[in-house]
């Protein structure tokens, strides 16, 4: 362990489940259960600020860390991201398992799962999304941040699992990520500190794992990036509208800059003729 980087011995969870397997669900849950913020990454580059953009950005750029002042950065980043939450869920930490672990040695490790069908049904919904938004991303800064983190934590989860390398897009290429994650997940999590969690059941097992009691209050089942897939139409119009209104100004600019000239050479012109 690098020395400017301290072990944690407080209680913390590490969701390490994939993305579209319901993490965001389990986040909120864990908060209500331990009374803590969680930090969510997925979530943070998908509905933070643009400092927080930016962090998910700078970390997913260093993973995987393989000199010795990369893992060093990573986990001093992953520090300060998770200092006084309770948990860590979603991407970049589904793929940062090994250096969440030495962060916190005693955390429980908590694997959200979903039947394969299913997951990849939303996950590749997702990433054709991001695909298709992606080339005109740039007329929005939010979002044109948050399609750069996709696209970066993309290049960096082959090799952190144990795949080849390989573009984000076509789809094919993410096909083995869920067998690969799994096998990862059970490489370098102890078998004794791994539980599963399918959302869907509720309350009643996560308590069980936490040893914690069961809240009278419905469990939360949240989806915050279904309104990226669900709403794209609207966004895909909302940018074309704002690149129709650049081209305007620059249509208009051109004609003002035409004029000017043309009225210079005028001036000019009949200064000479006099």
């Amino acid at each position: 362990m690098e020395k400017s980087v301290s072990i944690s011995s407080r209680p913390f969870i590490i969701c390490c489940g994939l993305p579209r397997t319901g993490t965001t669900s389990l986040g909120k849950a864990l908060s209500i259960l331990l009374e803590g913020p969680v930090f969510d990454g997925g979530g943070q580059s998908f509905r933070g600020n643009r400092h927080e953009q930016r962090q998910m950005l700078e970390l997913a750029s260093h993973v995987p860390a393989k000199e010795a002042h990369e893992r060093e950065l990573v986990l001093n980043s992953l520090a300060k991201l998770t200092a006084g939450c309770v948990a860590s869920v979603d991407q970049p930490g589904c793929y940062m398992i090994e250096e969440l672990l030495r962060l916190y040695p005693d955390a429980t490790v908590i694997c959200t799962i979903r039947d394969r069908e299913s997951w990849w049904a939303s996950y590749s919904e997702l990433w054709k999304c991001i695909h298709e938004l992606y080339p005109l991303s740039w007329l929005s800064p939010w979002l044109h941040r948050f399609c750069r983190f996709s696209l970066q934590i993309w290049e960096s989860v082959p090799p952190a699992v144990g795949i080849p390398s390989a573009p984000a897009w076509p789809m094919d290429n993410h096909a083995c990520l869920y067998e690969a994650h799994a096998e990862y997940v059970r490489r370098v999590v102890p078998k004794e500190r791994l539980h599963y969690f399918d959302v869907r059941h509720g309350w009643q097992p996560l308590c069980k794992i936490l040893r914690v009691p069961d809240p009278e209050i419905p469990f939360p089942h949240e989806l915050p990036r279904m309104a990226l897939t669900r709403g794209k139409e609207d966004l895909m119009k909302d940018l074309r509208r704002r690149r129709n209104i650049l081209v305007g100004l620059g249509f208009l600019i051109g004609i003002f800059t035409v004029y000017q000239s043309a009225s210079f050479m005028a001036c000019h012109a009949r200064q000479i003729l006099a």
